[in-house]
């Protein structure tokens, strides 16, 4: 007799899947804001920096007595473009984490330190050779604070951001001043004490200013925490429970 044979196998009928579309990634929106916020800050900072460059051209050429009445108008200007940039970029890297802006603000941070040595050469050059009164003598000195005022607040915008090393290049400077405050007035005979007020004026506040930055001893601290403080993002409450007792 023969074997009954074995049913065969169920095979389930082939299906053809529809393959579905590719979905479309969902926008970056906390990206592009970070950049928005980076180039508008960028632009803006870079437009006050070149406009104070020119500003102090101003100042060191012999039209500064014509242009004084239009000095404020420019301050101002120049002021709050700086301020609006530096708000715009505080945001872009506090507030949405643009990790790429603080190596710009590091480079902008040394170019501005440059400028701030150059302009203190320059001024060292004016008080030896007298050819200043007490009009420019003032310009100088809000120059040379408007440059480490720049300085301190792109300082502010990186966390963490040591400023000693920025000190070394001024405590260098200083003491190239007094040499040329000893050797004018000592070797070379000069003996107007009004110039040599001056000298030490300016001598004194770059010291201090520069010896501050060395010492660390967080001048910036309270503005700096204040600023962090603004920009943590603080936990959800959690839910209260209610008068039955379910949260």
């Amino acid at each position: 007799m023969t074997e009954p044979q074995k049913p065969l196998p169920h095979v389930k009928p082939f299906v053809e899947r529809k393959t579905r579309p590719p979905q479309k990634q969902a926008v970056d929106m906390r990206g592009m804001l970070s950049i928005a916020t980076m180039l508008a800050s960028l632009a803006t900072l870079t437009m006050a920096l070149g406009g104070g460059f020119k500003l102090v051209l101003d100042i060191f050429s012999d039209g500064l007595v014509n242009s004084m009445s239009d000095m404020p108008v420019k301050v101002a200007v120049l002021g709050f473009t700086f301020l609006f940039g530096w708000i715009t970029g505080l945001i872009s890297i506090r507030g949405f984490g643009n990790l790429f802006y603080p190596l710009i603000i590091r480079i902008y941070t040394w170019g501005c330190l440059g400028a701030v040595g150059i302009l203190y050469i320059k001024i060292i050059q004016k008080l030896y050779v007298h050819t200043y009164d007490g009009l420019r003598f003032g310009m100088y000195l809000a120059i040379l604070l408007g440059g480490l005022f720049a300085l301190f607040f792109l300082h502010l915008l990186i966390e963490d951001h040591d400023l000693r090393p920025f000190a070394i290049p001024l405590l260098i400077i200083s003491v190239i001043h007094l040499f040329v405050i000893v050797f004018h007035y000592v070797f070379a005979g000069e003996t107007d004490g009004m110039f040599a007020l001056a000298d030490f004026t300016v001598f004194i506040l770059m010291i201090v200013i520069s010896g501050l930055m060395l010492m660390h001893i967080g001048i910036f601290s309270p503005m700096r925490e204040a600023i962090g403080d603004l920009f943590e993002k603080k936990p959800e409450p959690e839910n209260k429970s209610n008068g039955n007792g379910v949260s």
